[in-house]
């Protein structure tokens, strides 16, 4: 009885099986193709790239130093603040050279003095040469009439030849006080030099990158205090093998891939320095960046590419690369399906990506697929 049971349970349950699979929806042999663009895989002169890494600097960065010797009094800014040409950054005791100064004005304003009483001496010394003059004018007239004496005559000559020699020297002492007027306006300036050391100032607008001096700090004579950077646009240092020297032009153009910039940007070769570094055997190139660019920083890492050649290379537009995880791919040309294709990249270079394998010249490929593309995809080209 119990193996009659299950039999006759096992063929209901086939029966119900059966029935259920008539009632299942069967799926469109024929699916409705995709509309899609294709794209030919084809060869395309594409740039030969030499690629170096690079530097952000600043156009002009300047190393403030102390040109006397002093504690540092003040210290007005921090790294990263952003100075006007000309504005104090910071103080140093400079008690010396402020009596230095004193001193100066001193002997200056005593040389103004000295002036004022020379052209004062010289008023009179000219007021007595004309009495002088007239006086002997007089005399000499008598004396040609013989009316008086040969040594009255002679006493007048001579008194005449005295404020001649007194005017004289009066010139003179107004000269040497002008002279010493000069050289005091010197002594002043050279004074207000020593002082104004003291007085640490930015060259140009900019901003302060390097603080290395605190106030109490002893500054001598050549020590580092500030580092100021110039505002304007950034460049690229770049070091470039000798043996690319060649290759590298003034004015030339080349790609800088910045992690802080959104995209690579163009930069223009503007400076190419000369000198091989006997240790890397390289030169320093130093690339302008564009006006545009903001928020970099000196000392941001870049990767240059110098275009150095030109060679044809097997390419497909970037648009028709897809991504899944490590994995590059495309959606090839089967007939009338489109069947995913992974395939090795080179190089991207404008709207082109190199394809190093897995496709042939001349195979069709979909320009941009989309979501709704899948493996096998009936498909119908777009014109």
């Amino acid at each position: 009885m119990t193996q009659k049971y299950l039999k006759s349970l096992l063929l209901s349950a086939v029966v119900l099986i059966g029935c259920g699979a008539s009632e299942l929806p069967r799926a469109d042999p024929q699916p409705t193709p995709i509309a899609t663009k294709l794209a030919l895989a084809h060869h395309e002169n594409l740039y030969v790239l030499y690629r170096a890494s690079g530097t952000v600097r600043g156009r002009t960065t300047a190393v403030l130093t102390s040109k006397t010797t002093g504690y540092v009094r003040s210290v007005d800014v921090h790294p990263g603040d952003f100075v006007r040409a000309g504005q104090v950054l910071a103080v140093l005791e400079a008690n010396d050279s402020t009596a230095s100064v004193r001193r100066a004005q001193a002997g200056f304003d005593q040389a103004l003095e000295a002036r004022a009483e020379a052209e004062n001496a010289l008023q009179a010394a000219d007021a007595a040469l004309r009495i002088a003059q007239s006086t002997h004018d007089r005399i000499a007239a008598l004396f040609a009439s013989h009316a008086i004496p040969q040594q009255e005559y002679d006493e007048v000559e001579a008194r005449l030849q005295g404020a001649i020699a007194e005017q004289q020297m009066a010139k003179a002492r107004l000269r040497s006080a002008s002279s010493r007027i000069d050289q005091s306006k010197a002594e002043v300036g050279e004074a207000q030099a020593t002082l104004d050391y003291a007085r640490i100032t930015a060259p140009f607008a900019g901003q302060v990158v390097e603080r290395r001096i605190d106030p109490g700090n002893l500054a001598a004579p050549g020590t580092p205090l500030l580092v100021v950077e110039q505002d304007g646009r950034p460049r690229v240092e770049a070091a470039v093998e000798e043996s690319r020297a060649a290759s590298v032009t003034l004015g030339d153009t080349a790609t800088v891939d910045i992690e802080a910039a959104p995209e690579p940007v163009i930069a223009t070769i503007s400076e190419i320095v000369p000198i091989v570094d006997v240790a890397s055997r390289a030169f320093l190139v130093k690339l302008d960046l564009p006006e545009a660019l903001k928020g970099l920083r000196s000392g941001m890492f870049a990767r240059v590419s110098f275009r150095v050649g030109m060679t044809a290379r097997l390419v497909v537009p970037s648009t028709a690369i897809t991504v899944n995880g490590a994995l590059d791919r495309v959606f090839a040309v089967d007939g009338d399906h489109l069947r995913l294709r992974m395939v090795t990249l080179g190089e991207k270079q404008g709207p082109w990506t190199e394809v190093l394998s897995g496709l042939a010249d001349g195979e069709r490929v979909a320009a941009a697929p989309t979501a709704l593309l899948s493996d096998g995809a009936r498909f119908v080209e777009q014109q």
